[in-house]
């Protein structure tokens, strides 16, 4: 199985296992209405989580290539701030605080309206897509399942 990852429009960031784009966003459904292109593979994915002392599951630290990852592609105005407002010390400054505040408005509007509903081709998905609200793909996976189930003797 594969990790795949959804930037949602909010700013929030989704990852799943699943075999496939549509798979993923079968599952992503769970969450909101994810179609394929709105779903990427992710390549040597790594998190590490502790139990906070309010019992809590906190991100511990990510891997290298998934820091990249959120520095590249999934935050890059967010890091791209951060690394111009570095000035080596440990207490940030009240200046720096506002910049990277700012960049995280940015990064939790910036994908605002990208993620474009699409409707199914498939008439009986399309149907289900509209009275559930969900995206294409998750409505045509609820199609085949009912299509299989109809041909069961």
């Amino acid at each position: 199985m594969a990790v795949y990852m959804c930037r949602w429009e909010t700013g929030e960031v989704s990852f799943v296992s699943a075999r496939t784009k549509k798979d993923a966003c079968f599952l992503l459904d769970e969450l909101g209405n994810a179609e394929p292109q709105d779903v990427h593979l992710v390549k040597n994915f790594m998190v590490s989580f502790h139990l906070t002392d309010d019992g809590e599951v906190a991100l511990s630290e990510m891997g290298e290539e998934t820091d990249d990852l959120f520095g590249q592609k999934i935050y890059p105005l967010l890091y791209q701030t951060k690394d111009e407002v570095d000035d080596g010390r440990d207490v940030p400054t009240a200046a720096r605080r506002r910049r990277i505040r700012q960049a995280v408005e940015e990064e939790r509007t910036r994908l605002a309206g990208k993620m474009k509903r699409r409707l199914s081709k498939d008439p009986a998905a399309r149907v289900v897509q509209e009275e559930m609200h969900m995206s294409s793909a998750a409505a045509e996976r609820y199609a085949e399942i009912a299509r299989a189930k109809r041909k069961r003797p």
